[in-house]
C-alpha cells in the first residue's frame, strides 16, 4: 500500500535530515551561505519542516499549524537543538497523519490547490517526498562544502 511506502520514505529522509543537521561541526556552519549557494542548511531545514507541517500536518491532519514561509528563509542562528526538535516533531506529525490515511484518501484530490492544477493526495505526497529528498541533498552538499 502507498501509505507504507510513504511512511518508509518520510521516516528515512527525516531521520537523515536530523543526522545531517547534527553532523555540522559548529552551529555557525549550519547558517553559512557561501558564494554560489542560495540558502543555508538551517533555512532549508526550516523550509522543509514548514512545508511538511503545512501540507501534511495542517491540510491533511488538521493540526492547526500556521506556516510562515518568509521566516523559513529569513530566520538566522536558530540553535541546532531547536532545529533537531523541530525535525523530530515534524516527523512524528507527518508519520501519524500518513498512517491514518486510507487508500480512498490517497485517491481523492488534494484539498488545497497546488501548482497550476489539481492532483491526487497520493501524488502530492510523493511530490513532497521528492521535494524533501532534493533539499536533503542540498543540505548534505552544503555541510561538506562548509566544513
Amino acid at each position: 500500500m502507498l501509505t507504507s511506502i510513504l511512511i518508509n520514505l518520510f521516516e528515512r529522509d527525516l531521520s537523515k535530515l536530523e543526522q545531517e543537521i547534527a553532523a555540522y561541526e559548529t552551529p555557525e556552519g549550519i547558517w553559512r551561505v557561501p558564494a554560489g549557494i542560495s540558502n543555508s542548511a538551517g533555512n532549508l531545514c526550516l523550509h522543509l519542516c514548514g512545508n511538511l507541517q503545512h501540507f501534511v500536518g495542517a491540510v491533511l491532519g488538521q493540526t492547526g499549524y500556521v506556516r510562515n514561509r518568509e521566516l523559513e528563509f529569513s530566520a538566522r542562528n536558530v540553535p541546532t537543538e531547536d532545529l533537531l526538535v523541530l525535525v523530530s516533531s515534524t516527523r512524528r506529525i507527518i508519520l501519524t497523519v500518513i498512517a491514518a490515511l486510507t487508500a480512498d484518501d490517497l485517491e481523492k484530490t488534494y484539498p488545497e490547490k497546488v501548482f497550476s492544477g489539481t492532483m491526487s493526495t497520493g501524488h502530492f505526497l510523493v511530490h513532497l517526498s521528492t521535494h524533501l529528498n532534493y533539499h536533503l541533498g542540498q543540505i548534505n552538499y552544503h555541510r561538506r562544502l562548509t566544513q
